[in-house]
């Protein structure tokens, strides 16, 4: 998946009338692991080149541990 897909997918949601403030995200590794909410998202890696192009970003979760 990349950004583009994911704000599609968000965008089409939103266009049914779903608030999307009132949805939260969630992460699982597979239908078997625990919810972990995700908490916020970041910038993540940049090209090799030139350091100046987002090339990914990350969800992260705030854990009690």
């Amino acid at each position: 998946m990349n950004a583009k897909q994911l704000y599609e997918f968000l965008h089409e949601i939103s266009e049914t009338g779903i608030d999307l403030s009132k949805v939260t995200l969630n992460y699982r590794y597979d239908d078997d692991s625990d919810v972990e909410i995700i908490t916020s998202v970041d910038e993540d890696l940049f090209d090799p080149e030139t350091n100046n192009i987002l090339t990914s970003i990350i969800f992260k979760t705030i854990s009690d541990d």
